[in-house]
């Protein structure tokens, strides 16, 4: 003989020569150890698979029946509280410590529009996928190998049972990709070293998933191609002097490119130009002859301009004796002012008829 105790949480089925032969409730039970054996039942996980041995066993009020079918899942309360999940089967729902019940709820739709947000972490995450969207994001979903629809920012739960599923996101955010050293040959046959700055922006998401596999790579590469095949067919002279309409041409090449990627240009411009070392001391001494010339011309236009003026100015004082006179007294004042002591021998009348103007009454 053998004693077992079962306690207020656990109940027993009495197996007699290995089958199932009664119920055992709480207590102290004495058995025959060679014939007889028991299986207890944990009351605190609520449900039991259902078998038809237990069932003919199992008194009428303490369990009930529910039945979970393919491709569905049981959410299973306490008195009214999340509790546990159950996957597609046969089971036996305790109902000696808890009032204890089940919602069946199917798997098939793709969202799991039905789940409580409390049950949510006691699914499988076999069974249940959840895809987070950023603000600054979008999310292709992809079931299988197609693509369903595009996700807004948010939480996303997604039944992923007998699926394959995908979350692409996409950044649209804005994005910029430097195109470094890139060494170019000009229309004249100077080689130059150029540097670029592209500034994009997705504004079809789903579009840029299915266009390109690296929209980055892609952008790069369309850049660097629009920047060659501009520099190509211009001059240094023309690359330096006329800068926005290569920022213009370059931006529209790949802007024409870029929008069969959902994808949207807001600027490409030449970063850096760089020369060679003798073409840039060529260019120099170019640029300090033009500035040279320049200053020439500007020194010939004012020094014509001045002899101009003397010349105007002579012919008035030709013309007008007093006035030249004036200027004679003006010409002796500023000597005397720069002059310490002036002595000037002379007789008075001499003096008089020198310092006089012209017909002045004496």
């Amino acid at each position: 003989m053998r004693t077992i105790m079962l306690t207020d949480t656990q109940r027993g089925l009495l197996v007699r020569a290995g089958r199932v032969a009664g119920w055992l409730e709480p207590g102290q039970h004495t058995l025959w150890r060679a014939t007889t054996d028991v299986r207890v039942l944990d009351l605190t996980r609520l449900a039991e698979l259902w078998t038809p041995e237990r069932a003919r066993v199992v008194p009428d009020g303490v369990a009930e029946s529910i039945v979970v079918p393919e491709r569905a899942i049981a959410l299973v309360r306490a008195d009214g509280l999340p509790a546990k999940v159950l996957a597609p089967g046969r089971y036996l729902l305790w109902q000696q410590r808890a009032q204890v019940t089940a919602e069946i709820v199917s798997t098939v739709p793709t969202f799991a529009t039905g789940v409580p947000e409390a049950f949510v972490p006691l699914v499988p995450t076999s069974l249940l996928r959840t895809i987070l969207v950023q603000p600054w994001e979008r999310a292709l979903l992809v079931i299988d190998g197609a693509a369903v629809r595009l996700l807004e920012p948010g939480r996303h739960l997604v039944w992923s049972e007998g699926r394959i599923v995908q979350a692409l996101p996409i950044d649209l955010r804005e994005r910029e990709t430097q195109v470094i050293g890139q060494e170019v040959m000009t229309a004249d046959k100077v080689t130059i070293r150029i540097n670029l700055v592209a500034k994009t922006k997705v504004v079809d998401a789903q579009l840029a998933c299915a266009a390109t596999v690296d929209l980055n790579a892609a952008v790069y590469t369309e850049a660097q191609l629009a920047a060659r095949r501009f520099v190509a067919g211009h001059t240094v002279d023309q690359l330096l002097e006329r800068r926005d309409d290569a920022r213009r041409a370059m931006r529209d090449a790949l802007g024409e490119r870029a929008r069969t990627w959902g994808v949207e240009v807001l600027e490409l411009d030449l970063k850096d130009v760089v020369l060679p070392g003798e073409m840039k001391s060529i260019l120099n001494q170019v640029i300090e002859a033009e500035k040279r010339a320049a200053a020439n011309v500007v020194l010939r236009r004012e020094e014509t301009a001045a002899t101009r003026s003397l010349a105007n100015t002579a012919k008035l004082l030709e013309q007008n004796p007093t006035l030249l006179r004036l200027k004679e007294l003006e010409a002796w004042k500023e000597i005397a002012e720069r002059v310490g002591q002036v002595t000037i021998v002379a007789a008075p009348n001499e003096l008089m008829s020198r310092l006089a103007l012209p017909g002045a009454q004496r």
